[in-house]
């Protein structure tokens, strides 16, 4: 046998304990007054009294019905049956990039943390639908597979950095190509792709990768972030000269741009939308409410073991246990 409220048994029994406190003080009061009563002779006869057995039985049936009562709030279960539950929603994979442009301060704290911060709107908006994490630079890989656990989701977020990548720079065409592979697998579900960079491609494989990615018919948002002007890109720590901004072979400072028009172009070959994020996260809101319009098809389904419910037998016993307190004839007329 097992309880469903086991982890509130100090609580249950508290709760009982005082009421058959309670009980007993107030059969206490009431021999008192009996007494007092009964010690009066002019009241002898007026008074009804309660038969011994018949009183003691009804203290015993209060008593024991306390304790069911408790034991109906533990929720006892034995035994188990077995369900199917079906989920539906919408699979939602973003791509983030982690190459070092991303820190970039033309938005503020960094375009990094803007982004994360657009992610977790994202996440916190979509409740019930599912939510993967791809991480790109010059490569690109699954931090965090499809899912509806937003709490593993959000770790996996929080470590996103370009330490997470050993080979920086930024193809776009890796992330579109992790993120095939992510949606080989065809289902029912409605399925969209987000992807959030700054825009720049280094490697030039992304038109190769997005012929390929179109066939899949998932729904591509992009999402770009950075000020036109562009801004140098900040070292995490000083080199030994002292710089403290990235620099190209010639010791020129690098200044990162955003590439508005490639991730225009994305969005275009595959019915979807491109945001900005660089002045607000409202771009967000665009997403999401694209996402609700979608239907929300089944996108799995598992067997489920559930213990059965028992309480309503001992909830049984005692309606019939106060029904034969009530109905108990303890008292007699003394003449």
């Amino acid at each position: 046998m097992h309880f469903g409220n086991l982890a509130y048994v100090v609580y249950i029994a508290l709760a009982c304990g005082i009421v058959l406190a309670f009980y007993g003080l107030y059969l206490f009061w009431k021999n008192r007054v009996m007494a007092r009563v009964a010690a009066d002779s002019r009241m002898r006869r007026l008074i009804l009294r309660e038969r011994p057995i018949i009183a003691r039985m009804k203290t015993a049936l209060v008593a024991l019905a306390i304790l069911l009562a408790g034991i109906v709030l533990l929720r006892p279960q034995w035994g188990e049956s077995a369900r199917e539950e079906r989920k539906e929603g919408v699979d939602l994979l973003i791509a983030l990039d982690v190459s070092m442009s991303m820190m970039a301060r033309d938005v503020s704290p960094s375009r990094l943390a803007r982004a994360k911060d657009a992610i977790r709107l994202m996440a916190d908006s979509v409740k019930g639908d599912r939510v993967g994490l791809v991480l790109f630079a010059g490569d690109a890989f699954l931090q965090c597979p499809l899912t509806n656990d937003l709490g593993a989701f959000s770790m996996f977020l929080d470590a996103a950095s370009p330490d997470a990548m050993r080979l920086q720079g930024t193809d776009l065409g890796a992330a579109v190509s992790e993120a095939e592979r992510v949606f080989a697998k065809r289902r029912r579900t409605s399925r969209v792709f987000a992807l959030i960079t700054d825009g720049e491609d280094h490697q030039g494989a992304l038109e190769a990768a997005m012929e390929r990615f179109a066939k899949l018919e998932v729904t591509v948002f992009t999402v770009g972030i950075g000020a036109s002007s562009g801004d140098y890109i900040p070292l995490a720590e000083a080199d030994p000269s002292g710089d403290s901004y990235a620099r190209d072979a010639g010791g020129n400072l690098i200044r990162t741009k955003k590439n508005t028009e490639t991730l225009e172009r994305i969005a275009s070959r595959t019915g979807g939308e491109y945001v900005d994020i660089t002045e607000s996260l409202a771009g967000v809101y665009r997403i999401t409410r694209a996402m609700s319009r979608m239907s929300a098809n089944e996108y799995g389904a598992r067997v489920v073991k559930e213990r059965n419910e028992r309480y309503q037998i001992f909830a049984l016993v005692l309606a019939v246990l106060l029904a034969i307190e009530i109905m108990l004839p303890g008292r007699r007329r003394e003449v």
